[in-house]
């Protein structure tokens, strides 16, 4: 699932940004992460895909089912949105209504994992408002960097230095809005629950530190800006950028997930015979 949400976030992130340039390889590209990295990774959870239909039933309540609609949606606007970028097939009100679907769509695949992460109470590394805004942050993150490396060399970046400037200045604050949001979610852990401080444990000083430090905050962050800060400004180093976030970012997915860890069973009954 940690891949599932990886492509859907990475995806959805590079189809907003992309679409604002009407950059149409980064908006195809990102329509096809998110149809066959996010959907794919679905369908391949489903344990009985007669019955995946149940899925979208309970949108007015799950987060799930939201995210999966918003999927379906996407797919479909999505499209419509990128041939009219191509081939200009639809008129100007019908046009401007199908891309803000898309945008919508493309939104609430960025945020809704978080959100159904935040609902899981019993986990308090997950059980927190700041899980949606990590997905948000990161999924922008991940769209600007794609959009650079994949037009480096597109008109709306060669010929609009100021543009490129404006991007790589995003990347620097988001990776900074990731770092802070990153360790005040671990900060509300530690001294939420037990539960809370052995997540921490684990990915600071036990069985996960050997990775999450040095790639999560290491490389996917500070080694990803002092690249951008310091290094000189080529395709190059904004493709080492790029591979050193996402691998980071990677990383942090799989191991939010392996740390999630519930409070142990004694301390609820201790809380019965008091």
């Amino acid at each position: 699932m940690a891949t599932a949400f990886f492509f859907g976030e990475a995806g959805a992130g590079l189809f907003f940004v992309a679409q604002f340039f009407d950059f149409v390889l980064g908006m195809a590209v990102g329509l096809a992460m998110v149809l066959f990295g996010k959907g794919g990774g679905h369908l391949i959870h489903l344990g009985k895909p007669s019955r995946g239909w149940r899925a979208f039933a309970k949108v007015s309540t799950s987060w799930v089912s939201r995210g999966l609609a918003a999927i379906a949606t996407f797919s479909v606007f999505g499209t419509l949105h990128l041939l009219q970028t191509m081939y200009g097939i639809l008129p100007a009100p019908l046009a401007w209504l199908v891309a803000g679907i898309a945008v919508a769509a493309c939104l609430v695949i960025m945020v809704y994992q978080g959100f159904a992460m935040s609902h899981s109470s019993a986990i308090t590394l997950w059980s927190t408002g700041l899980m949606p805004i990590t997905s948000l942050i990161f999924a922008l993150l991940n769209g600007v960097l794609l959009t650079i490396v994949l037009g480096y060399n597109a008109p709306f970046l060669t010929n609009h230095a100021e543009t490129l400037r404006l991007l790589q200045a995003a990347v620097i604050v988001l990776i900074l809005f990731g770092l802070v949001t990153i360790l005040s979610m671990l900060h509300a852990a530690r001294y939420g629950s037990e539960g809370g401080r052995e997540s921490v444990r684990l990915l600071l000083r036990k069985d996960f530190a050997a990775t999450f430090v040095p790639l999560v905050i290491g490389l996917g962050m500070i080694v990803a800006m002092l690249l951008l800060v310091l290094a000189p400004k080529s395709l190059a180093t904004m493709i080492a950028v790029t591979a050193a976030e996402l691998t980071g970012y990677y990383t942090f997915r799989i191991l939010v997930f392996k740390a999630g860890t519930y409070d142990p069973v004694m301390k609820f009954g201790r809380s019965f015979t008091r």
